[in-house]
């Protein structure tokens, strides 16, 4: 049986199983990297010596990242198992481990943040001229909410009595690369971790009251209106108002503000545990591996503590 007659009768099952932007994903591995090279190989033969090769080239000619090659390699073997259940044809084990080259592995790479001085400008800012939009920056920054989460939120989810926001779904938009269309979807959180009450904090409290007092509960915290502001606007907002209104010499990614707000509790002694549980993430290790990177200051303070009684 041909891989492409597998995926054919795979992709319906999954369509009912998984979000619509994990089976997007699906569906561009297999057209733009699986089909044109095995579609038409008996899904038989997909063993390690076959497949091994492919993912290889994959990174060292193609260039592609060993991150998406994990995830073409997850999806082939998917479907290798799929064509085992479902047709009950003898396929090679699939239980083996690749293992990734050494020049693949480029390590964690660290992502930018904004200084303190910085930091407080952006909140500053938000805080002295407020405008739905600039609340949404506020938020962002002030909880750690990514930006889909920003944007699907509504002010239902905003308990100004228990002085908490609950994060309960996100914004994407998905593309579809069967009809080369996109469209928006609000759909549920990123993981069942993601599915979070995130406290808010004194500092933006009154601003926070402020908008809810003049908005209907189905209104968007970013527009407090009915229609939601998507992903991409607003991140060419989150453009203009670092670098023409908050007037900052750079601007990094709309994650950055994320990414500034972890490591900016971790800096100030909040428990990994604690900052992990806020960011929505279900392992600790992502928190530290990803998103906490001390600055200079803080590893230079950390061992001069460390090591003060050797130098008395």
């Amino acid at each position: 049986m041909k891989l492409k007659e597998v995926y054919e009768a795979w992709l319906p099952i999954k369509e009912r199983q998984v979000k619509a932007s994990t089976l997007s994903v699906y569906k561009m591995i297999y057209t733009n990297i699986l089909n044109p090279i095995m579609g038409n190989e008996d899904v038989e033969n997909l063993n390690k010596k076959t497949i091994v090769p492919f993912i290889y080239k994959l990174m060292e000619k193609d260039g592609q990242s060993s991150k998406y090659c994990n995830d073409i390699l997850i999806v082939l073997k998917m479907l290798i198992h799929f064509a085992s259940e479902e047709f009950e044809i003898n396929v090679p084990d699939t239980r083996w481990k690749m293992t990734w080259p050494t020049k693949a592995k480029t390590g964690v790479s660290k992502i930018e943040r904004y200084t303190n001085a910085e930091y407080k400008r952006i909140v500053d800012y938000a805080i002295e001229n407020p405008s739905p939009r600039n609340l949404g920056i506020l938020l962002t920054i002030c909880t750690g909410m990514r930006i889909g989460e920003v944007c699907a939120l509504q002010w239902k989810d905003v308990d100004l009595d228990c002085k908490m926001i609950h994060v309960n779904k996100t914004m994407e938009r998905i593309y579809d690369p069967d009809t080369k269309k996109t469209w928006i979807e609000i759909g549920t959180p990123k993981t069942t971790s993601s599915d979070r009450y995130i406290p808010i904090m004194k500092g933006i409290l009154s601003i926070v009251k402020r908008f809810k007092s003049v908005s209907n509960d189905d209104y968007y915290v970013c527009t407090c209106s009915d229609a939601p502001i998507e992903p991409r606007t607003f991140r060419n907002y989150y453009k203009a108002y670092i670098l023409e209104k908050v007037k900052l010499d750079h601007c990094i990614k709309f994650h950055g503000l994320r990414h500034t707000f972890a490591t900016t509790l971790i800096e100030n002694k909040v428990d990994i545990k604690t900052t992990s549980s806020i960011l929505g993430h279900s392992d600790v290790s992502t928190t530290l591996n990803i998103y906490v990177h001390p600055s200079d200051k803080a590893k230079r303070d950390a061992m001069n503590v460390g090591l003060k009684r050797i130098f008395k």
